[in-house]
């Protein structure tokens, strides 16, 4: 299949190649004494220059100033709220792994199948992420002079990743003067209290130019006991005298102190009511019916754990940006740029929760005349700090310049280096347990705990060299105009390590998980792009790339645009791309890591005869395993379109995108094994997987350590529809400028279960089927204002697996049922320009203070779409004085 599609593509290059050639002409090869001097750009999605940013592509253009009067904080934050951003994106979450981090992912395809640039070239992938997905967090605001998005496929240009689309960061260059930038932003509810600090200077000669940028941005912590909704609380809200921990309670876990009797049921232990009464944290015992192990009943004894942890972790980061150009002849410019970054991130969990096996006889968890298993909140040790530090570095040198009057060329070297660390602190430390045990040291005590105690350390890097090389030129000459042609090449050398400390790779920490993963690649690519004005309105562009990489093997991949202007007004506009993404070297090369998966056991409810909509979700160990034999990810991208201009200071644009991705990287999650035996297929999967596995005890409940992994074979499709209007209008009482841009998707289709039947998810939790966002700007003479409106979709509230009568896997889908709502925020920016004095600002970020969205058990619906609910109204003041 590969040799195939590598086979159309060249053809189809050769092809194309081919119709160039028969236009060349010798009248082509010297410029008419009349022709007009047109200023030619580069915009994304092409290295050949042209003089209109509208072209077979849609791209949108957020601009600094846009941001600005948005009311955006940083990049993340205005990334987080464009459109075609469809399910919301990553961001610094208290109790992750990379909770420093913030990603973009168009078209809700995930965030290592958006590429993302800074001036054209290739961003680092954060190391925390795997090495693929950018970390927004990295790039300093202060320094962005516009954001372009592609809304196409684009792996015909820019190799890997750019599946769903193409985020380029365009930085300040040639920047004049100086700028001092200040603000501060205080939410309605405690916490997340923001602060941006922002200098930008510049100096230019008839030689060349120096830009330097320094900025700061922090925002505080949330914590769990600052929200109502995240508190903990446990409550007998159906009066029956239990309280549920499922139904009952927020922020409470049965990782208190749990046992497995002998029986294989959960129990809370002996001593549960003195703790209650004594530790805080601990509330007693809950009721956990028959849902929690599966199978059994029995109470378990909580602890909440939203009395102490942070929901939202706090981001501190500084950044400078320097760039600079010099004239070193006529026809030769230097070119060089240098980005650092510093980001620390706190978060604060609970106590550690692990289980601890074979708990001794006559220990007072145990009443029972054998050792048993359980659950604990090691509380002794105190709460867990998560101190995460990433340092990033990017630099970019090259030399550009013009070869007789028509060839312009460009050769780069550019190099990243990211270096990201986390310090956990007062884990539970294994060895020091059970030599606590061994010794009879009590557990209380001190010596008891600082036995106990553990610093965890994980450090990951990424380390990135390119080189590239590129000419562009004309030659040949069509009905249109001259041929244009760009040919080039790079090379990518990159390094990637994650590496976590002796003893948690060796599972003797306990509220700790992971394993390391490490390894190397390079890359050689080279292309062509071609753009042939077939007549003076229409114009073809073709693509071909070819990569080669050290590791899993090459890949070609194609492009063909067509734009055609009937009228001076109208463009209709179409494109197919072919594209792929490479495996991380995480997904290839990563050692069996340890995660705590949560996943619904249709299987155990079914067995217990408890209807689906009642099964709840759970916690099963699963070992996770990394897989050297994944191959690449591939593409196919069509669109088409239409941009109409013909009224004054009007416009709208329709675009039509279809998106095919197959051989998707994907887990084989818990959750799809358990589908996967409920239809009744398990052992012929595992027999097609060797390795990957789920047993189960005889009473029905999963064993412990389900063994699952990564591979190729899902299929993801999206399809849909881009509108953007925009209407400026001048009147005697100032000026109005009005745009909305929607994102309707009509299908986000994936598999209801790995290598199972195709479904289309939207409208389920989480994916909502259209995001719509509206602005309006009005200004006279030194005051400004903007008012800008973000509406996501209603929702489903559930959804569960409907198995039809049970004998067709093929009709397995997911069923949603309630309503969340229409989600609208609204944010208000005002400005006044006082001349010599600076520029004075004041707004709100979710003006009307928009909730979060609850369920019908007025229950957090927890979800990165509707964060300014969790955010509450942010009112915000800034200044800025340029000299």
């Amino acid at each position: 299949m590969l040799n195939s599609k590598i086979a159309k593509s060249v053809r189809l290059a050769l092809v194309f190649g081919a119709a160039s050639t028969a236009g060349i002409s010798a009248t082509a090869m010297a410029a008419e004494d009349s022709a007009e001097e047109v200023e030619r750009i580069e915009v994304t999605g092409s290295r050949i220059k042209r003089t209109d940013m509208e072209g077979a592509s849609p791209i949108e253009v957020i601009t600094s100033a846009e941001f600005e009067k948005q009311g955006r904080l940083s990049v993340a934050d205005a990334l987080r709220s464009v459109t075609s951003n469809s399910f919301g994106s990553f961001v610094p979450s208290s109790g992750s792994s990379a909770q420093s981090q913030s990603t973009v992912s168009l078209l809700g395809a995930g965030s290592d199948r958006t590429l993302v640039l800074i001036d054209g070239r290739r961003m680092a992938g954060s190391p925390s992420l795997g090495g693929s997905s950018a970390n927004l967090s990295s790039i300093p605001m202060a320094a962005i002079e516009r954001i372009e998005i592609l809304k196409d496929g684009a792996s015909a240009i820019y190799g890997s990743d750019a599946i769903a689309g193409v985020i380029n960061v365009v930085l300040k260059k040639d920047y004049e003067g100086a700028t001092f930038d200040i603000q501060i932003g205080r939410p309605s509810a405690d916490g997340a209290d923001s602060k941006q600090m922002s200098l930008a200077m510049g100096i230019s000669s008839d030689k060349g130019n120096i830009t330097f940028v320094y900025d700061h941005q922090e925002q505080g912590a949330i914590f769990d006991r600052d929200r109502d909704y995240t508190a903990a609380s446990w409550e007998d809200l159906d009066g029956d005298g239990l309280v549920s921990i499922y139904d009952e309670t927020v922020g409470v876990s049965y990782y208190g102190a749990t046992i497995v009797n002998p029986d294989g049921d959960l129990e809370a232990t002996p001593i549960c009511d003195d703790l209650a009464a004594n530790v805080p944290g601990f509330v007693g015992s809950l009721d956990q019916g028959s849902l929690l192990g599966g199978v059994g009943g029995g109470e378990v004894c909580g602890f909440a754990f939203a009395n102490v942890s942070a929901n939202m972790a706090s981001t501190n980061r500084d950044s400078v940006m320097t760039s600079a150009t010099y004239e070193i002849a006529d026809d030769v410019e230097l070119f060089a740029r240098a980005m650092l970054s510093r980001n620390d991130s706190f978060g604060r969990y609970a106590p550690p929760a692990a289980g601890w096996d074979d708990i001794p006889v006559g220990n007072e968890h145990n009443a029972y005349d054998e050792p048993v298993d359980g659950y604990f909140r090691w509380y002794q040790i105190g709460n867990r700090d998560g101190l995460v530090t990433d340092y990033q570095q990017d630099y970019m040198v090259g030399l550009k310049g013009l070869l007789n009057d028509n060839i312009e060329w460009e050769f780069t070297y550019h190099k990243a280096k990211l270096d990201y660390r986390q310090v956990g602190r007062y884990y539970l430390s294994y060895a020091g347990l059970y030599t606590n045990l061994l010794l009879d040291i009590p557990l209380g005590s001190e010596v008891g705990i600082n036995n106990m105690r553990s610093t965890t350390y994980q450090e990951d890097q990424n380390e990135m060299d390119h080189w590239f090389g590129g000419l562009g030129f004309s030659l040949g000459e069509l009905g249109g105009g001259e041929i244009q042609h760009y040919l080039g090449a790079e090379y990518f050398d990159q390094s990637f390590a994650s590496k976590y400390d002796a003893q948690s790779e060796a599972g003797l920490i306990g509220g700790s998980a992971g394993n390391t993963a490490q390894g190397e690649r390079d890359t050689t690519a080279v292309f062509y792009e071609i753009s042939m004005p077939i007549l003076d309105n229409l114009i073809v562009n073709a693509a071909y790339r070819y990569d080669d990489y050290s590791d899993f093997g090459s890949q070609g991949t194609p492009s063909v645009k067509v734009e055609y202007r009937p009228t001076d007004d109208i463009l209709l506009r179409a494109s197919y791309s072919e594209g792929f993404r490479a495996p991380s070297l995480s997904e290839l090369l990563g050692q069996t890591s340890f995660s705590a998966t949560s996943a619904t056991d249709y299987v155990a409810c079914e067995l217990q005869e408890i209807p689906v909509e009642s099964c709840r979700s759970r916690q099963f160990d699963n070992l996770q395993e990394s897989n050297n034999n994944l191959g690449p990810e591939e593409s196919e991208y069509f669109n088409m379109g239409v941009v109409y201009s013909g009224i004054e200071n009007f416009s709208v644009k329709v675009d039509y995108f279809d998106l095919e991705v197959t051989n998707v990287i994907s887990d084989i999650t818990v959750q799809d094994l358990i589908n996967i035996e409920l239809a009744g297929q398990l052992d012929a999967f595992e027999a097609a997987y060797p390795g990957v596995n789920l047993d189960r005890n005889p009473d029905g409940s999963i064993t412990e350590d389900v063994v699952t992994r990564s591979e190729n074979g899902a299929i993801m499709t999206r399809k849909g529809l881009d509108v953007d209007v925009n209407y400026n209008l001048e009147t005697g009482f100032g000026n109005f400028s009005l745009g909305n841009v929607t994102t309707y998707l009509l299908e986000s289709g994936g598999d209801v279960y790995f290598g199972g039947p195709m479904q289309d998810f939207i409208g389920q939790p989480g994916l909502p089927e259209w995001r719509s966002q509206f602005k309006l700007d009005y200004s006279i003479g030194d005051f400004a204002a903007s008012w800008t409106t973000d509406v996501i979709a209603s929702t489903d509230e559930d959804s569960v697996l409907d198995v039809g009568d049970g004998t067709d896997a093929s009709k397995f889908r997911y069923v949603g049922s309630n309503h969340n709502p229409t989600y609208v925020v609204h944010n208000l920016n005002l400005k006044y320009h006082a001349g010599q004095y600076g520029t004075f600002t004041v707004g709100a970020r979710n003006l009307f203070d928009k909730g979060i969205v609850r369920d019908d058990d007025g229950l957090w619906v927890n979800d990165t779409l509707y964060i300014q609910g969790h955010l509450g109204r942010e009112v915000f003041a800034g200044y800025r004085i340029s000299f």
